[in-house]
């Protein structure tokens, strides 16, 4: 696991091009679908995260909030079952997020 996790670690480019996320706190997937869907987006740069209406550079913080509201919005969506504690994959028949 370590070894993936320095592989993948390897690949991301500190010094290039920065893939600038702007999303809305009370809807980060929506931000996060938007941006990387874009065809300039590089699933090798770093994030730059902007929450709407909010005045912030983003130096890690930004990012790290960002990716844990996305988190809990994934766990959120209707694909889950189950307690907080114990998430299963369910069988959506309506395929809506």
């Amino acid at each position: 696991m370590v070894d993936i996790l320095l592989d993948l670690q390897r690949q991301v480019d500190v010094n290039g091009k920065m893939n600038i996320v702007n999303v809305d706190r009370s809807d980060v997937l929506d931000g996060a679908m938007r941006a990387f869907k874009r065809k300039s987006f590089c699933p090798c740069n770093l994030l730059s995260v902007r929450f709407a209406g909010e005045d912030g550079i983003d130096n890690g913080g930004l990012t790290r909030e960002f990716l844990r509201l996305a988190v809990k919005a994934v766990k959120n969506l209707s694909i889950f079952t189950g307690e907080d504690s114990c998430k299963n994959l369910t069988l959506d028949y309506r395929g809506t997020l």
